[in-house]
C-alpha cells in the first residue's frame, strides 16, 4: 500500500522541479524531509504498538503531511506560512484536488486529512485534544512528533553548513552570533513551547527549536532528539551566557539521565 502512495508522492513532487538549481534544491529538501518524516513515523508507530491498519494510515499522513509546501513555494518562494498561506490547509486542498488518496475509504481519508491539517498547528483543537487516545489524535501526534524530529535535523544541518544556511529555510532571519531574545529563553525555563511570532534572529530560532522538547507528545520522540545530539548542537550555536546555561540545565532535566554532553 505505502509503495503505491510513495510513487504518487514522487511523481507529484517532480512536477515542481524547474531546472533552476536553487528552487530545485528547496523542492528536494522538502521531498527528503517528507520521506524522513515517514521513516520517523514508522519508528514511532512501532515503538507505540499501533495496530497495522492504524499505522498504515498514519504513515500515509506522514508521507503527505507537507504536500502544501510544494505549491506554496511555487507561488510564494517561501516556506513561511505567516507571509504566504497555511501549508497544512493547502496540503489537504491539494490532495483532494489531485486525488492522490482518492482510492481510500472516506473514513481513512478523513483521518489522513485531519492529521495533515493539524500537523502545523500550535496545539490540537480542543475537540481532538479531549479524546487523546482516539485514532485521529494519536495519528496527528505521531505526525507532529515525527515532523519536529526531522525539522530539528534539517535546521541543525543548515546552521552548521560551511557555506551558510539557506535564507528560505531560516526564514530570512539575520545571523547575529551574540544576540538572542530573552522572551525566547523564558519558555525553556517555564517548560513551554516558544512561538514563531517572537523570532528576531537565528539564535531565537535555535531557542524555539530547543523548546520543542516540551512539545513532544511521545517520550520516544523526545528521547531521540536528545540521543541524536540535536539539542546539544542547537545549544552549541548559542552564546555561553549564564541565562543560556540556566536554560540548558532546565531543558536537560528531560534528557535520559538528566545530563548533557557540553
Amino acid at each position: 500500500m505505502l509503495d503505491r502512495y510513495a510513487g504518487r508522492f514522487q511523481a507529484f513532487v517532480d512536477r515542481f522541479l524547474t531546472g533552476e538549481a536553487t528552487d530545485d534544491a528547496r523542492v528536494n529538501l522538502k521531498r527528503e524531509h517528507s520521506l524522513k518524516v515517514l521513516a520517523e513515523a514508522g519508528m514511532l508507530t512501532r515503538r507505540l504498538g499501533f495496530d497495522p491498519d492504524h499505522a498504515r494510515l498514519t504513515h500515509v499522513a506522514a508521507l503527505f503531511h507537507d504536500t502544501g509546501r510544494f505549491p506554496q513555494y511555487a507561488a510564494y518562494k517561501t516556506f513561511r506560512d505567516a507571509t504566504s498561506v497555511n501549508h497544512g490547509r493547502l496540503g489537504v486542498a491539494t490532495l483532494r484536488r489531485e486525488g492522490l488518496i482518492a482510492d481510500l475509504p472516506r473514513a481513512s481519508r478523513a483521518l489522513i486529512y485531519g492529521a495533515i491539517v493539524m500537523h502545523n498547528r500550535f496545539a490540537l483543537p480542543a475537540a481532538v485534544a479531549k479524546a487523546p487516545e482516539s485514532p485521529l489524535a494519536l495519528a496527528s501526534h505521531v505526525v507532529r512528533d515525527a515532523d519536529k524530529l526531522d525539522i530539528l535535523r534539517v535546521m541543525v544541518e543548515h546552521f552548521e553548513a560551511d557555506g551558510g544556511s539557506d535564507e528560505v529555510v531560516t526564514m530570512a532571519l539575520p545571523d547575529r552570533p551574540d544576540a538572542y531574545a530573552r522572551n525566547l529563553v523564558e519558555p525553556l525555563l517555564g517548560g513551554r513551547v516558544a512561538r514563531y511570532a517572537d523570532l528576531g534572529c537565528q539564535n531565537d530560532l535555535r531557542l524555539l527549536l530547543i523548546s520543542w522538547v516540551y512539545g513532544f507528545r511521545f517520550p520516544a520522540a523526545r528521547e531521540e532528539a536528545f540521543a541524536r545530539g540535536l539539542i546539544d548542537r542547537l545549544f552549541a550555536g548559542l552564546p555561553r551566557t549564564r541565562e543560556i546555561e540556566t536554560a540548558r540545565e532546565h531543558v536537560y532535566r528531560l534528557a535520559p539521565g538528566g545530563k548533557h554532553d557540553a
